[in-house]
């Protein structure tokens, strides 16, 4: 973690580019790369961007994130597979209704091989971590070949094998047929080790039992799917048992996909996406447009992206929230059959039956999640092998640190933080103004000091830490947890506090010399890890303009994502007893240099009424609408965040920013 609490320094004191948007949204049309027909296939990205696709054209593509053409390959017929990668990134594999599966190199095209059945290949292939591949045709046939396209061993399975192969974590392969037959191979034989057929259900009179949508595993044991029967069912992987089901209002074509917060993702042609939990219970469902093929996208914030079709002239991109919530809708012409991918620079691609792929600004990546996607993740490998699902590892706010300009009065900076659990937590504290120096800010407060309150009075405190009885220590700790050095003269305040279960806040105050910038830092100073943990963090500072914003950076740790509220407050201060408050704040969050989310104006968005709710079960004071106050909710990965307010229009004064775990909310 010594890494992180360097980086998270690092980012707050970097130059960041305030953007001036009401909220964080799908942004603007970066490109449109023109194929010659319609694309169904669904964008798979390599490691450094790259994007391949196939088109009705009968052509596959490889475009790069610029939407550039590297090259393009004929094939003898329609390409609505969508590609699989191998594990070096050496080559795709993606079928054709000239019923082959090529193997193309992705520096250039090159056709390496290719491998014919009996009918069209429209489902997309799996690949193993050793690099086998894995795929059905239309002629009831699952193949498995080598690498070298040498066939391993085909099995008949029955019916048109529409559904894409995935891999479980064991290695088994699973797949579902045209006929209602859901299967589990041995991926070394291609031997049958269960079958599940989609019983005839109760109000389901005249209903096909067909399967095209391809199965899903969460990585703990269960596998998803839809049918044409207008149900989702839930199976144990292991021997095929029946857990759940739930009946949507239309035929399900879609593939699932697994939401930030586990819960299963699913379209139907009723017009709806439906969230629902592992135990087959509606979470929601929000009415978006009829959906044909496409599966669900969540990005690393937890948001949702899924087309949907409303007449022979009009589809929608939607942006929906991790609670259902319709954010934003984009209007095409075209339908949009293709499944959203994100890069890692969080553009978002697509294609649409106008034969354009599209590439859109977004801000943030696809979800660390394990199926946030179509086949799983960028790669398009539909696998799982090997795969251990996360254990909750104390997932909680691990450092914070703020950099702000203190003056005196209401303006100096003010650190809250709650401390939860039994025993006591150790936190070393330091605001730094000289040792910035180091870091390349020259325009440093001189002489900062730190006070710590709690239980109404004053506790602690340190001005000028080489000067502490105990600086030795200090010196050793701040190395330890990996907080950069200090120069064992400089006027930085440094100390390290025990602290119980509580409420406290630590005051940042210039001791003299001209006013500037400092940097405020809260670290985990426990030797070993502890039940005791920092809660709701919040820090108060005059915000200035150009560099003197108020920046606050944190790391979440843990193996899981958290849901995270985060407020920046100006006017409701005032009801707080502050006077000199900046009157409209806006609020920025960053990981690494890309915003991912921001809001001006809190009561202002689609998920007002949630934020509310979310608010007061947080236990945070009420916002008054119209105050210019900001705020949103999110789901946030493990990592290193930053949070900027800034005064809109340059406005300026004391802002308050709050970040508060939502778990359990």
């Amino acid at each position: 973690m010594h890494f992180a609490i360097l980086k998270i320094a690092f980012l707050i004191l970097a130059p960041f580019f305030l953007v001036s948007l009401s909220s964080a949204r799908i942004g603007g049309q970066l490109w449109a790369f023109q194929t010659g027909d319609a694309i169904f296939s669904s964008p798979t990205i390599d490691n450094a961007g790259n994007l391949y696709f196939g088109s009705i054209d009968g052509k596959v593509y490889s475009i790069d994130k610029d939407g550039s053409e590297r090259w393009s390959v004929q094939t003898g017929d329609w390409v609505e597979s969508s590609a699989a990668l191998s594990p070096d990134e050496s080559t795709i594999y993606i079928g054709s209704w000239d019923n082959k599966l090529y193997a193309l190199a992705t520096a250039d095209g090159t056709v390496q091989w290719s491998f014919e059945t009996d009918s069209l290949v429209f489902s997309s292939p799996a690949v193993s971590n050793s690099g086998e591949i894995y795929f059905g045709g239309t002629d009831g046939f699952l193949y498995a070949l080598s690498p070298a396209g040498e066939l391993l061993w085909d099995v008949f399975i029955e019916g048109e094998l529409d559904s894409s192969v995935v891999i479980g974590p064991s290695g088994n392969l699973y797949l579902a047929s045209s006929t209602g037959t859901v299967f589990s191979i041995d991926r070394s034989t291609g031997a049958e080790i269960w079958t599940f057929e989609v019983p005839t259900e109760n109000g389901a009179l005249g209903r096909e039992a067909k399967i095209t949508s391809s199965c899903m595993l969460d990585g703990k044991g269960a596998l998803y799917f839809g049918s044409n029967n207008f149900f989702v069912y839930a199976l144990d992987s292991d021997n095929g048992s029946f857990l759940w089901e739930y009946e949507t209002g239309g035929v399900i074509d879609a593939s699932p996909t697994l939401s930030i917060d586990g819960n299963v993702l699913i379209s139907s042609q009723d017009g709806f996406l439906y969230s629902l939990g592992t135990n087959g219970n509606l979470v929601w469902r929000t009415s978006i447009g009829a959906n044909y093929f496409t599966s669900a996208v969540v990005d690393e914030v937890g948001r949702i992206y899924a087309s949907s079709f409303i007449d022979n002239t009009l589809s929608y991109l939607n942006l929906v929230s991790p609670d259902g919530t319709v954010l934003q809708q984009i209007g095409f012409a075209g339908i949009i059959d293709s499944s959203v991918a994100l890069g890692s620079d969080g553009a978002l691609y697509f294609g649409n039956n106008d034969g354009k792929l599209y590439a859109y600004s977004n801000g943030a990546r696809l979800s660390n999640s394990v199926w946030p996607k179509f086949r799983g993740g960028q790669a398009g490998r539909g696998n799982l092998e090997g795969y251990v699902p996360p254990v909750a590892n104390k997932e909680r706010l691990f450092n914070i640190a703020l950099r702000g300009v203190p003056l005196s009065g209401e303006e100096v900076i003010i650190a809250g933080f709650s401390v939860v659990g039994s025993g006591e937590k150790n936190l070393l504290i330091r605001a730094v103004g000289p040792g910035l120096l180091n870091q390349g800010v020259s325009d440093f407060l001189e002489d900062p000091s730190v006070s710590f309150f709690g239980q109404g009075k004053q506790f602690g405190g340190n001005d000028d830490w080489g000067q502490s009885t105990y600086a030795g220590i200090l010196l050793k700790e701040m190395a330890r947890v990996g907080a950069f050095a200090l120069d064992e003269g400089s006027t930085d305040s440094v100390d390290i506090v025990s602290l119980a279960s509580g409420v406290y806040t630590a005051i940042v105050a210039n001791e003299g010399g001209q006013s500037g910038i400092v940097l405020v830092e809260v670290y985990n100073a426990d030797a070993d890890d502890t039940e005791v943990s920092l809660a709701n963090v919040s820090m108060r500072g005059r915000v200035g303009t150009g560099s003197e914003v108020l920046i606050a950076g944190f790391v979440i740790e843990g193996n899981l994502p958290k849901k995270i509220l985060i407020r920046a407050i100006g006017k409701g201060l005032v009801a707080q007893g502050v006077k000199n408050v900046v009157s409209d704040p806006t609020l920025s969050l960053y990981r690494g240099f890309n915003v991912i989310d921001l809001n001006d104006d809190w009561d202002v968005q689609p998920e007002k009424k949630q934020l509310a709710s979310l608010m007061s079960s947080a236990g945070a004071f009420d916002l008054t609408e119209g105050s210019g106050d900001s705020a949103f909710f999110l789901w946030l990965e493990p990592g290193l965040y930053t949070a900027i307010v800034a005064g809109k229009n340059d406005k300026t004064g004391v802002a308050l920013i709050e970040i508060y775990d939502l778990t359990g909310f």
